[in-house]
């Protein structure tokens, strides 16, 4: 009888490497609040082997939500219906996010898949009307998110000096 590999398997058995890849993935993006893609490109960096990276990536992004990785818990804030690099997830150092506060954070994530969306200019200091934008044009969404959890947690400040 052979035994069945899960994901949460192959996490476990790679687990020094994710974690030094998220670790790092905070480090150059400078915040708690990432997109999956920091976090795959930094696996890209560590694990050389393409059938290994995509083994490892597939089982990360099937259990990423509430993992816990030594010192820090990943939530998965943020689902693109198109694309998983896009989704967006938060490191929590010593669960120091509470359940109300993941919910605010899973809200405003919500606009990034909002079909329009208004733009305020400094210029003339008013909003404009909504218009259509691609999830990558939604700086706002990912700074508020940035500082929310920077005002809750005091992330980046400290945290990943392991």
């Amino acid at each position: 009888m052979q035994k069945v590999t899960t994901s949460l398997d192959i996490v476990n058995k790679h687990q020094s490497e994710i974690r030094q890849a998220i670790l790092n993935a905070v480090r150059s993006t400078r915040s708690c609040v990432l997109y999956y893609r920091d976090i795959y490109y930094e696996l890209e960096r560590t694990f050389t082997d393409e059938n290994l990276l995509w083994e490892v990536d597939n089982a990360l992004w099937e259990v990423i939500d509430g993992l816990k990785l030594g010192g820090f818990t990943i939530h998965k804030i943020y689902s693109d219906p198109d694309e998983s690099h896009h989704d967006v997830v938060v490191v929590d150092f010593g669960d120091k996010l509470t359940e109300e506060q993941l919910h605010i954070l899973r809200e405003v994530a919500t606009l990034f898949n909002t079909d329009f969306y208004d733009r305020y200019s400094e210029a003339d200091g008013e909003f404009y009307d909504a218009m259509p934008l691609y999830f990558y044009d939604r700086t706002e969404v990912y700074t508020t998110l940035h500082n929310l959890v920077k005002m809750w947690t005091g992330c980046g400040e400290t945290d990943t000096d392991d």
